[in-house]
C-alpha cells in the first residue's frame, strides 16, 4: 500500500512537472521602475543655468569696454531661469540703464520691489532712472519715500535737488542743496547742483567757481568737467570749453552729453570728421538718440555723403515728423544733390505746411515749379501743356532756386536741427547713484552691488550734463557712504 501511494505521488509529480513544462500559470510581470527626475544642480542655492548666465553677464560687464548689450541678454536668461534671482535683477536694471533703456530698467527695479527688496539703494536707483527718463514727478515720489524712512539721507536730498531743478523749481532745488551743504560743505554733487543753479541764472562767474570747487575735491568727476565746459562756452571761451569736454570724455567715455557738446562745436567750426566721430560714438550705444542722429546727418552732409545724410534725416523724421529744418534739408539734398525732384517736392510741401510759410516765401515758387515739372513728366514727350510748347532743355529752376536751410550744418540743440553757432546741449541736473554691477548673490531684501568693473558706476545717466553721485568710485546699493566727504 505504501508502494502504491509512493507510485501515485511520483505520478502526480511527473504530471505537475509536465504542466509546468508546457507553460502552466504565467509568471507575474515585473513592475516598471519609476525614476525620479534628477534634482537640479544648485550653486550657492542658485540653479546652475541661472548661475552660469549670471557669470556670463558679469564677464560682459568686466570686458573693456563693457559689453552692456551682451550683459543684458545674460542677465535676462538668469532671471528667466531663476525669477527670484535678486542680484541678477539688479544687474539687469543697471545694464539697461547704461544702455539708455530706461523703461526696461524701471521694470527691473519694480520687479525687485515686488519681491520685497525694499533696500533704499533700489528705491534711489528707481527714482534716478525715472528722472533720467524725463519723469521728475515720479522720481520725486521715490526720493521722498527714502527721505521719510531716512531723514538724514543726503543722497536722497541731492537727488531731490536734481529733480526739482529738472522741473524748473529752482527755489526748492536750492533749499535741498543748502540742506546738504550745511551738513557736508564738501559734498560734490551738492556743489555741482549749486553750480547748475548759477548756470541757469546766467551767473557765470559763480557757476565757474562752483564747478572748479567740485573738481578741487574730485578731479575725476566727469559731470563737473562737462558743466565746466558749458560754462566756458557761455562765456565765449570756446577753446577752454573744447578742452573741458575732451577731458570729461577722457574721464568717462560714456558721458554722451559731453560728446554731443563737443561735436556741436566741431560742427560749428566745420570740422565735420571730428564731429562725425563723436556723433557715431553716441549712436553706437543709443542708435535712436535724436540729437546724435541729426548731428551725424549734418556732418555727413558736410563731407558730401549726401545719400547717407538723406537716409539719416529721414530716419530722424520717423521720430519727430515736424522738424522743419530736417524736412527742408532732406528736400534740398534730393533736389540738388540726388536729382530726385519728385521726392524733394514731397519734403518741401511738408516743410511748407509745418512752417506755415507765407504766400510770398520763395519756397512756394519752387514748389509750384516742381509741381509743373512733375505734371510735364507725366505727359507724352512733345505734348504741349495747356496749349503752350514744352520748355526746351528740361526744367529750369526759378530765379533764386530752392530755399536753403538757414545756418548750414551746425548740430541740433534740444532735439532740433540747429543753425550754425548753436549752443552745445543744455545742462541738466541728474540724480545721484549709478551703482555698479554685482558679482555675488545677496539674500532677498539685502541687495549688494560690488563692482564688476573699476569705476563702472556712472553717476549720471547717459546724455545728462549733471553729476549723479558724490564719488566716481563704485558703492554697493544701499550703502550709506555715497556722500562722504572726499
Amino acid at each position: 500500500m505504501a508502494r502504491s501511494l509512493i507510485a501515485r505521488l511520483a505520478a502526480f509529480g511527473a504530471a505537475a512537472a509536465l504542466v509546468v513544462g508546457c507553460g502552466g500559470t504565467p509568471k507575474p510581470k515585473p513592475k516598471p521602475v519609476v525614476k525620479e527626475p534628477p534634482k537640479p544642480v544648485l550653486i550657492d542655492g542658485i540653479p546652475k543655468p541661472a548661475h552660469e548666465a549670471f557669470v556670463a553677464g558679469v564677464k560682459a560687464l568686466e570686458s573693456e569696454p563693457p559689453a552692456y548689450t551682451e550683459a543684458v541678454a545674460s542677465f535676462e536668461k538668469a532671471t528667466e531661469a531663476h525669477p527670484t534671482y535678486v542680484v541678477a535683477w539688479l544687474n539687469l536694471a543697471y545694464s539697461n540703464e547704461r544702455l539708455g533703456r530706461y523703461e526696461k530698467a524701471v521694470a527691473a527695479y519694480r520687479q525687485l520691489i515686488e519681491q520685497n527688496v525694499t533696500d533704499r539703494g533700489v528705491t534711489l536707483a528707481l527714482g534716478r532712472v525715472l528722472l533720467l527718463s524725463g519723469q521728475p514727478d515720479q522720481a520725486i515720489v521715490e526720493f521722498e519715500s527714502v527721505l521719510r524712512k531716512h531723514p538724514e539721507d543726503l543722497q536722497a536730498r541731492n537727488n531731490l535737488a536734481a529733480a526739482y531743478l529738472a522741473k524748473g523749481d529752482k527755489d526748492t532745488s536750492l533749499r535741498y542743496v543748502k540742506e546738504v551743504l550745511a551738513v557736508q560743505p564738501k559734498n560734490v554733487p551738492a556743489i555741482v547742483n549749486l553750480g547748475l543753479l548759477y548756470l541757469e541764472q546766467k551767473k557765470l562767474p559763480l557757476a565757474l567757481l562752483m564747478f572748479n570747487k567740485a573738481l578741487g575735491y574730485d578731479d575725476k568727476n566727469a559731470r563737473a568737467r562737462n558743466n565746466l565746459g558749458l560754462t566756458f562756452f557761455e562765456m565765449d571761451l570756446v577753446p577752454a570749453a573744447v578742452l573741458a569736454f575732451q577731458k570729461a570724455i577722457e574721464l568717462d567715455p560714456t558721458i554722451d552729453e559731453a560728446r554731443l557738446n563737443l561735436a556741436s562745436i566741431y560742427l560749428d567750426y566745420l570740422d565735420y570728421d571730428e564731429a562725425l566721430e563723436q556723433f557715431k560714438a553716441v549712436r553706437e550705444r543709443f542708435p535712436e538718440n535724436y540729437r546724435a542722429m541729426i548731428g551725424e546727418a549734418n556732418a555727413l552732409y558736410g563731407i558730401g555723403e549726401y545719400e547717407n545724410a538723406a537716409k539719416l534725416y529721414e530716419a530722424s523724421l520717423e521720430i519727430k515728423a515736424d522738424n522743419g529744418e530736417a524736412l527742408l534739408r532732406v528736400g534740398k539734398i534730393y533736389e540738388e544733390q540726388l536729382g530726385d525732384t519728385k521726392t524733394a517736392l514731397g519734403y518741401y510741401i511738408r516743410y511748407r505746411d509745418v512752417a506755415k510759410l507765407p504766400p510770398e516765401h520763395p519756397l512756394n515758387a519752387t514748389i509750384q515749379f516742381l509741381q509743373q515739372a512733375d505734371t510735364m513728366e507725366t505727359k507724352t514727350v512733345g505734348d504741349p501743356v495747356d496749349g503752350e510748347a514744352a520748355p526746351e532743355g528740361g526744367a529750369a529752376t526759378p530765379e533764386g532756386g530752392a530755399a536753403t536751410p538757414e545756418g548750414g550744418e551746425a548740430a541740433p540743440a534740444d532735439g532740433e536741427a540747429a543753425p550754425e553757432g548753436a549752443d552745445p546741449g543744455e545742462s541738466e541736473a541728474a540724480p545721484e547713484g549709478g551703482e555698479a554691477p554685482a558679482d555675488g548673490a545677496p539674500e532677498a531684501g539685502e541687495p549688494e552691488t560690488p563692482a564688476a568693473e573699476d569705476g563702472a558706476a556712472d553717476e549720471a545717466g547717459a546724455g545728462r550734463a549733471a553729476p549723479e553721485g558724490a564719488d566716481d568710485e563704485t558703492a554697493p546699493a544701499g550703502s550709506d557712504d555715497e556722500t562722504d566727504e572726499t
